[in-house]
């Protein structure tokens, strides 16, 4: 059942108080009654991801649950839907902010992740039952994210993309920004790069950063265990490997980046692939997370204690 709360609610977040005369005058609810802003952080991006993108809103969602934080997010196809699923999959907590009323089934294409939030996390708009999505619910929409929580991390967003948006709509906050950097070749990293070249965001790679940020107090251990080495590889597929981004790079371009003849290079491309360190796509191969691990020594992140 949704219920409808105002600034005199007990569960009214104290982060919304910050938007000053933007605030809403009232929120529709559904699900769990919405969480702290110190445990909350949104994860936001484009809805065309690179599936490095998605990788890694992922395992930057996982990481946040796991240490009980909330995810923030506006249920958006792409980066979005990636973060609100990994929450729930873990079995923790994410929000979704509506550009809508509950009551409709938009995006369609997140239909049944709405389900599982319905009923393992909580869906928040400032919109009626049944009020369909107008172009510009989404920017007011993507306010209330940003106040939400005490920090927005930005995965990948085109220069003119919602999730910039949010990310100036949080540094009006002072809200924490983080943005994960990504390849020059990758239209979709514009944004987050954008963010870092301006100082306006603090580059991430690992959600141990940003733990750094809000939790300091949180214990670090390696993501290697000392006994567990990284992935050995052989020569001509470290070669291959070092080549590869996270956008798609063609079989020609590879071969004369590394100087490998057609044979030895197809060989060590299908030993990354079968070793899930590289993907195969239309347009080539790209990097993995496991690839791009394999290419970096380990790095600190939390364990599970604060």
């Amino acid at each position: 059942m949704s219920r409808r709360i105002t600034s005199t609610s007990e569960e009214w977040s104290t982060g919304l108080s910050h938007l000053g005369d933007a605030s809403p005058r009232e929120l529709h609810v559904e699900g769990r009654d919405i969480p702290p802003v110190e445990r909350s952080i949104a994860i936001v991006g484009t809805r065309r991801p690179t599936s490095t993108g998605l990788e890694i809103a992922k395992r930057f969602a996982r990481g946040l649950t796991e240490a009980g934080f909330a995810v923030v997010s506006g249920l958006a196809v792409g980066i979005d839907a990636a973060a609100h699923s990994a929450a729930v999959r873990s079995g923790g907590h994410t929000v979704a902010v509506l550009g809508c009323g509950l009551g409709v089934d938009y995006p369609l294409a997140n239909a049944g992740l709405k389900e599982s939030i319905r009923s393992t996390g909580t869906m928040v708009t400032e919109y009626g039952p049944d009020v369909q999505p107008q172009k510009h619910h989404f920017p007011q929409r993507n306010r209330l994210i940003a106040a939400l929580a005490q920090g927005v991390v930005v995965v990948e967003g085109g220069r003119q993309s919602g999730a910039l948006i949010t990310a100036r709509l949080a540094l009006d906050l002072n809200r924490h920004v983080w943005a994960v950097p990504g390849s020059v070749r990758n239209a979709a990293a514009i944004g987050p790069n954008g963010l870092i070249r301006a100082g306006a965001a603090a580059l991430v790679t690992e959600i141990a950063h940003v733990f750094e940020d809000v939790a300091p107090q949180m214990v670090w251990e390696s993501a290697y265990s000392p006994g567990t080495p990284a992935p050995a590889l052989e020569d001509n597929e470290a070669l291959a490997l070092g080549v590869l981004d996270d956008v798609p790079t063609s079989h020609d371009q590879i071969a004369a980046a590394t100087d490998l003849s057609g044979g030895t290079l197809a060989l060590a491309l299908t030993r990354l692939e079968i070793r899930g360190l590289a993907r195969r796509v239309s347009a080539g191969y790209q990097l993995t997370e496991a690839g791009a691990r394999a290419l970096r020594p380990p790095v600190a992140q939390a364990s599970l204690m604060d």
